[in-house]
C-alpha cells in the first residue's frame, strides 16, 4: 500500500495555487481547507471534542475519550497508521473545525471506510462536502483503494445529499451499534470505476 506522497501538484514556483488539492508531507491543502496528521499538542482538543455531545450532533455518539486515553492512542500509533488515520481539520488560518477519520476494512482491506465530523459553527458551509471529496481523491491516487464507504443515519438528510453529491449509491439500510447504542443507519459506497468516471473529480476545484 502506497502512503502518503512528499508531492504538491499545485506548488508552481514555490507558490502553493490556492485551487488546487496538494500534498505535502502528512498535510492535504484545499481550496479553503488543510488536513493535517494530529500532533501530540492537538491530543487536548481531540480529547475534549471526543467528549462532546454537540460536536458529535445527535446522529453520532460521543466516545468519551479522556486525556490519558487520547494520548494512549496517538502514543501506540492508533490516530495514524497504514490502516487508519485520523486528520484535524482547519481552515487556512489553522483554525481547527473538525476531524476526518478513514480506515480500511480488516475484512477487506481494499475498500475504506470514512467518518466526518465538523464542528457545530461550521456546518452549511459546504466544507463537509471539501473535505470528503479531498479524501476520496486521496484514498484512490495515493492509497490506491478500490472503494470507498460510509455509514450514515438514517435521518442525517443533508450528509445523504453530500454523498450523492459526491457520487456515492445508495447500498442498503442496516441495523448498527454507536457506542452501546441501537441506530438505523444506511450505507453509501462509490467504486473506483464510480470514481473515474464522476465529472466532480475530474479537477480539483471546489
Amino acid at each position: 500500500m502506497e502512503g502518503l506522497r512528499n508531492s504538491a501538484p499545485g506548488l508552481r514556483s514555490g507558490v502553493l495555487q490556492p485551487h488546487f488539492m496538494s500534498l505535502l508531507g502528512n498535510r492535504i491543502f484545499t481550496r479553503r481547507l488543510i488536513l493535517r496528521k494530529l500532533e501530540e499538542e492537538d491530543i487536548p482538543l481531540f480529547s475534549s471534542w471526543s467528549c462532546s455531545q454537540e460536536i458529535y450532533g445527535k446522529f453520532l455518539t460521543p466516545e468519551n475519550l479522556d486525556l490519558e486515553e487520547a494520548r494512549q492512542r496517538f502514543s501506540e500509533g492508533l490516530l495514524w497508521n497504514d490502516q487508519s488515520r485520523t486528520f484535524l481539520i482547519t481552515l487556512r488560518d489553522e483554525t481547527p473545525i473538525g476531524t476526518i477519520h478513514y480506515w480500511l476494512r480488516p475484512e477487506k482491506q481494499d475498500t475504506a471506510i470514512m467518518a466526518l465530523k465538523i464542528l457545530p459553527d461550521f456546518r452549511n458551509h459546504g466544507y463537509g462536502t471539501e473535505v470528503q471529496k479531498f479524501v476520496i481523491i486521496h484514498l484512490f491516487k495515493q492509497i490506491g483503494v478500490a472503494a470507498v464507504d460510509v455509514y450514515t443515519d438514517i435521518d442525517n438528510r443533508a450528509e445523504q445529499r453530500c454523498l450523492t453529491k459526491l457520487g456515492f449509491d445508495l447500498q442498503n439500510a442496516l441495523q448498527y451499534e454507536d457506542q452501546h447504542i441501537k441506530r438505523t443507519g444506511l450505507l453509501y459506497h462509490i467504486s473506483k470505476e464510480q470514481y473515474r468516471k464522476f465529472p466532480l473529480y475530474q479537477f480539483h476545484y471546489e
